[in-house]
């Protein structure tokens, strides 16, 4: 991977703080902590409570909102055919039946409030790890920070680092882009249409002849294709492991043809697969 590198992935800081200000926060106080921790558990608890009291009405999946290239939300139905936007519809369908063939568990007060306590330690770790020195000296209590209270001061430095990291993390997407744009009008309509396997686990890798074949399993993606064959390919970089899981791709023209690069993750975490082939065929 040229752009979405290890480097990158796991450089990214994910700072998702909905941030509520309080003056109270600028001081240590045992005491507006365990208010304020009261407060935020019975939300929790009540929520909880609802949910499982919630008569399950399924979705019938008239329309579909996938990502596309550009990140963009839209209709499923602006890039699929009839029949492959039925055929993930009914996979939907599917889907939700099993779901609803799921016994949801009653509501249990004491096993919600041992997850919301073990929930808010994972915040305060994860906090402490993602945000910068100069912001966390700025913090009288981190607990009450998890809990998504602070100073007004600490929230513009909060939303100002989240920012600057949502910039980092999109960077290498608009860099990649642009040099898809730049291939695209080279590359077969055939590949373009469907070369689209984010989410799909990777169950075998094969060689056949001249030819490396991949098999999905595509019921995570948004894809009917379950096999993919890389044309008089040859391997550069092999870290597959069974089962691992496509997260991105880029593309780039070669000699041979076209160099593909997988970034999977499975058990080895975020790795590389990369290969070069004179033509992508799938089934």
């Amino acid at each position: 991977m040229k752009y979405l590198t290890k480097e990158w992935y796991y450089g990214n800081k994910n700072i998702c703080l909905d941030l509520e200000v309080d003056t109270k926060a600028e001081k240590l106080s045992e005491e507006y902590y365990k208010e304020l921790y009261n407060s935020k558990l019975n939300s929790f608890l009540e929520e909880e409570k609802e949910v499982s009291e919630m008569d399950y009405e399924p979705e019938t999946w008239e329309d579909i909102q996938i990502m596309d290239d550009e990140g963009n939300i839209i209709s499923a139905r602006e890039v699929m055919s009839e029949e492959e936007f039925e055929a993930l519809r009914q996979q939907l369908l599917e889907e939700e039946q099993n779901q609803q063939d799921v016994e949801i568990e009653p509501y249990d007060e004491e096993a919600s409030t041992n997850d919301f306590l073990e929930m808010h330690q994972d915040e305060i770790e994860e906090l402490k790890e993602n945000l910068p020195k100069e912001i966390l000296d700025e913090v009288a209590d981190i607990r009450v920070l998890a809990l998504g209270v602070a100073t007004e001061k600490v929230k513009d430095l909060v939303d100002k680092y989240s920012q600057e990291c949502e910039m980092k993390f999109e960077k290498p997407f608009n860099e990649y882009n642009k040099h898809w744009y730049s291939i695209a009008d080279k590359v077969p309509a055939h590949i373009k249409e469907n070369y689209n396997f984010h989410d799909c686990a990777i169950l075998k890798m094969t060689k056949c002849g001249n030819d490396i074949v991949f098999e999905l399993d595509n019921s995570g993606g948004f894809t009917n294709i379950n096999k993919i064959t890389y044309k008089d390919a040859e391997i550069l970089q092999n870290n597959f492991v069974e089962g691992c899981y496509w997260i991105y791709d880029e593309m780039y023209l070669c000699d041979k043809g076209y160099e593909c690069h997988i970034a999977v993750d499975g058990e080895n975490g975020y790795d590389y697969i990369t290969l070069q082939a004179s033509d992508v065929i799938f089934e």
